[in-house]
């Protein structure tokens, strides 16, 4: 079934180059083979036994999966699936590949280790209402305004799985994760790259595809303010606009910011530039994507914001180390954790 959902997902590429004009990578290298518009090309010939494994294998390693060519697509193709899943069928995960990925997930592992004895929060809430704490929300074990929902026992992702080539794992943490999205009336995200890997699900049904919201969608049912203790208080602050938060969710996202009492938001310029980090694409091609973070460093230094937000970890990371390389050093943190610090519901007024 899924192998025939990518070849029609190939066939329907028209060749508009729409993808070129929107690709990361081919604004630094050039070459049209890393993009999706050359990759298709080559997965047809691959299809039709026109070229060989060897001649299409090393492009789609440097695709970032930034998802850029698939919200610009006018023929609607899934380009983030087929190229993570081609990419898992031509280079199946081998003994090498999966030590690296458990060296990669290791910190997240270790962190979970050294917090397991904390205090945990035991939510009693028996809403339908569930909430996906992401890896490493839940290695770090810290409580914010979204436990108040029930937080079952999740799996990854499946994310790094599929990048890895890892199918049979990525196919474990999806089943798993699709049982518990069908019990649920709701599951709310606070990580863009989670939420976006899950709604590439093709064995979850739309029903409960349209059960998945960002956590943008229940900010705006109130007006905050930022508490009296607060060291931002009339500051600039900005987002950095993952590439995986759909344009929904980011509209929301700058409603809620621009709304919030005492508090300058500023839009970045170029907003839709990636940070370039890709999770572990910063190990295996950190030419291209030191290169692609010192260009997203200069517009977070032109903004003169004294404080950088986004939603997703690997984002995080990935911003924290664009400031270092350009020694601007602006304070950077997750939107939720910022949310949980720093903000309070306004009263209403009578």
């Amino acid at each position: 079934m899924l192998d025939e959902e990518i070849k029609k997902n190939i066939i329907k590429c028209s060749r508009c180059a729409l993808c070129v004009q929107n690709c990361p990578i081919y604004e630094i290298t050039k070459d049209e083979n890393n993009t999706s518009r050359g990759l298709i090309c080559k997965l047809l010939g691959f299809e039709n036994k026109q070229l060989q494994e060897k001649e299409i294998k090393k492009d789609l390693k440097i695709c970032l999966n930034c998802s850029k060519c698939k919200t610009n697509c006018p023929s609607k193709i899934d380009t983030s699936l087929v190229f993570a899943y081609k990419n898992a069928k031509l280079s199946p995960s081998k003994i090498s590949q999966r030590i690296f990925l458990s060296i990669k997930l290791l910190p997240i592992k270790i962190l979970y280790f050294l917090n397991f004895f904390k205090r945990k929060h035991i939510n009693k809430n028996s809403s339908k209402i569930i909430y996906f704490k992401g890896c490493i929300a839940r290695a770090q074990h810290k409580k914010t305004f979204l436990d108040n929902f029930q937080t079952p026992e999740f799996l990854c992702c499946g994310l790094p799985y599929l990048s890895s080539g890892d199918l049979k794992n990525y196919n474990k943490v999806k089943s798993k994760n699709i049982e518990i999205i069908k019990s649920a009336n709701q599951v709310i995200f606070d990580c863009a790259s989670c939420k976006s890997a899950i709604e590439e699900y093709i064995e979850l049904e739309k029903i409960d595809k349209e059960k998945l919201v960002f956590f943008s969608d229940i900010l705006n049912k109130n007006k905050y303010k930022l508490k009296n203790n607060s060291k931002f208080k009339n500051k600039t602050i900005t987002f950095h606009k993952p590439c995986h938060l759909n344009k929904n969710d980011f509209e929301n996202i700058e409603n809620f910011l621009s709304n919030i009492e005492n508090l300058n938001y500023k839009r970045l310029e170029d907003i839709e530039s990636c940070c370039g980090f890709g999770g572990s694409y910063f190990i295996f091609h950190p030419i291209i994507s030191t290169k692609i973070a010192l260009k997203k460093a200069k517009t977070i230094k032109n903004s003169n914001a004294d404080l950088i937000l986004t939603t997703c970890p690997s984002c995080t990371i990935g911003l924290r180390y664009n400031q270092l390389i350009s020694h601007n050093f602006k304070k950077t943190m997750e939107l939720r954790d910022f949310i949980e610090e720093n903000l309070e519901v306004k009263n209403h007024e009578k």
